[in-house]
Order: C-alpha cells, then sequence, then structure tokens
C-alpha cells in the first residue's frame, strides 16, 4: 500500500481501479434503466433507447482511456488536473473537460453513496484548480428566440414533406405552448391527459437531484391542449406523441438549413415558450410550475423579458386597477 500498488477488491470480487468504477456505474445506470421500464408501460422505441446519453459515454471513454488503470481509492486531485491538461492538449475544450471531469465525479458519487465502496471523490479538491487554470467552463448561454416568421415558415416546410411521418408543425406547437423538453413531449401519456382540468403528468421529469419518481403535474394553457386534442390515439400505444425525441433534433436543423435559418434549434422552441409566459406577465412561481425549474437563477437563463412587454404588462395591470376603483 505504501508504494502505490495494492489495488482493493470489494465484496463482490471487482477490482477497485478507476475503469473497474466506470464499468460499475454502468452496470448501476442499465439495471436502473431496465427498472424504469417495467414500471412503465413504454413503446418498443422509447424501450430502446440507452440507459446513458451520447455525451455521458463519451466522457467515460476518455476516462478509461486516460485513467482506467489508475487505482480508484488512491486517486487524487493532482491526477484528476493532469487528466484535463491532457485532454485539453488533445484539443478538448472547457466545456467538454467540465463534461468529463464532472462525469468521473459522478462515478465516484455513486460507488461511494450507492455501492458503499472505500473510495473518496477526488473531484472537488480539484475544482478550484482546474478553474484556475481555465481547463473547465461553462458552456455559452443561448438567448436566440424564433420569430413567428420563422416558425410559420418552418411548419410550412414539413407541412410540403408528403414522407413526413412525424406532425412536426404540432410538435413545434406544442414545444412552444407547453415549454417543454423533446424527451418530455414524447413521453407524455394518454393515461395521464386530464382534459377537465387541463393538466398532464410529466413522468420522470429532468431533477439534477432526483429524475426517476420525479414526477409533475403541469397546467396545460389553450394552445397545447388544442394540439392535444388533435392527435389520434393509437390503439397499444399509451404516449400522445409516440415518436423518438432525438428525431427532433435530427430534422427540425434540415428545415432551417433548407430555408437559411441560422442559428436555432429544437431545444429553443422550450426557451421562446418560456419567455413568452413572462411576455404576458406570469410571475415566476407560475412559470417555473410549468417550467420544471426550481428557482430564479436556473429559470433566468432561459428568458429574456423585452421592454416592450414589460410597458405593455404595466398598462394591462393599470387598466385593472382603474376597473377595480370604479368599481369600488
Amino acid at each position: 500500500m505504501d508504494e502505490g500498488t495494492f489495488e482493493p477488491i470489494d465484496k463482490d470480487g471487482h477490482k477497485l481501479t478507476v475503469e473497474g468504477l466506470i464499468d460499475r456505474f454502468v452496470e448501476h445506470r442499465e439495471a436502473r434503466h431496465r427498472t424504469k421500464l417495467k414500471a412503465r408501460k413504454v413503446a418498443e422505441s422509447e424501450a430502446r433507447q440507452p440507459a446513458i446519453g451520447r455525451s455521458t459515454m463519451g466522457a467515460l471513454v476518455n476516462l478509461k482511456r486516460h485513467l482506467g488503470d489508475r487505482n480508484a481509492a488512491r486517486l487524487t486531485a493532482d491526477a484528476v488536473v493532469n487528466f484535463a491538461r491532457e485532454r485539453a492538449a488533445e484539443g478538448a475544450g472547457p466545456v467538454t473537460v467540465a463534461l468529463d471531469v464532472s462525469t468521473l465525479g459522478t462515478v465516484f458519487k455513486m460507488a461511494r453513496n450507492i455501492l458503499h465502496l472505500p473510495v473518496t471523490n477526488p473531484v472537488p479538491d480539484a475544482r478550484a484548480r482546474l478553474n484556475d487554470a481555465e481547463l473547465v467552463g461553462k458552456s455559452n448561454e443561448r438567448d436566440r428566440r424564433p420569430s413567428d416568421v420563422e416558425l410559420k415558415r418552418i411548419k410550412g416546410w414539413f407541412a410540403a414533406k408528403s414522407r413526413q411521418r412525424i406532425p412536426m408543425a404540432d410538435i413545434i406547437d406544442f414545444a412552444v405552448a407547453s415549454a417543454m423538453r423533446a424527451s418530455e413531449i414524447t413521453g407524455l401519456q394518454w393515461d395521464d391527459f386530464d382534459e377537465k382540468n387541463s393538466t398532464i403528468i410529466i413522468r420522470d421529469r429532468k431533477d439534477p437531484k432526483k429524475k426517476i419518481g420525479n414526477n409533475q403535474v403541469v397546467p396545460l394553457l389553450p394552445d397545447a391542449m388544442a394540439v392535444i386534442k388533435r392527435q389520434k390515439r393509437v390503439e397499444g400505444e399509451p404516449r400522445i406523441f409516440p415518436y423518438n425525441h432525438r428525431s427532433f433534433s435530427s430534422i427540425f436543423p434540415r428545415a432551417c438549413t433548407a430555408l437559411k435559418i441560422v442559428d436555432l434549434r429544437f431545444h429553443d422552441l422550450r426557451h421562446e415558450g418560456i419567455s413568452r409566459l413572462f411576455d404576458i406577465g406570469m410571475q415566476i412561481a407560475q412559470v417555473a410550475l410549468i417550467s420544471g425549474h426550481k428557482d430564479w437563477k436556473q429559470l433566468a437563463r432561459y428568458t429574456q423579458v423585452k421592454p416592450a412587454a414589460v410597458l405593455e404588462q404595466f398598462k394591462r395591470l393599470q387598466a385593472v386597477q382603474g376597473r377595480d376603483d370604479q368599481a369600488a
């Protein structure tokens, strides 16, 4: 152990190398994914979706390549910093390196908190040095909002495609009206739709602390309700929008490219939906109930309130106050 060559073995016979921890992490995620699918009615296309996203899996590959043979129980903050420098030397940018390092921290958290393995997470001690050296960074916050004209052109482009199986015009309208993520849209189920009360349940909604079992009842505004009512029920299919959400991110840019609409992504429709809620004067708590955000800091990065909209809302409030005063 003093020489640093001792490799402890856990109770299941796994060597506590970084590669071993990563393998255990993947096993745990896949088992949890299978459990979630069994607990829900899902279509075959959804069941085929991987338990670990593409970007996270890429980070795991990089971690194995650089740190896989290291003793996990003795991995230090110095080793994490050196890993970041090696990745930067390969051409990885600060955002990519940050994802790699964050993924390493997640692996160690799982190993210690869930599997109860004798390892200490080296990532927190390395973060300050990584930030000082500018080896890690955050992605630039997007403020791109589509115009009404752009949305109309994109929907028209899809409508002209006779072979287009996915009703992208409805999907686009619903994404803006509901401010939901693509994966949330395709996960909505008819059994969770309450037409009488204009609500629906979003199951396993994205959350930094709790995703599995994080089910939320959200209100459906009139435009979103109208889109759902237009969808046809398919026998044996529990979902309202029975499509692969990754398809949206694949075919949406094709329309933008064909129409020469620059720098617009499908996820920007969620941004637009949230911004519109603020534009009409909704309060933070009301918007958060629809969007699923937990606090103002998270919500602020999605919204740019227009000065003109603030003035319009002020005029509306003045008019309402004036009517109330007259009535009194």
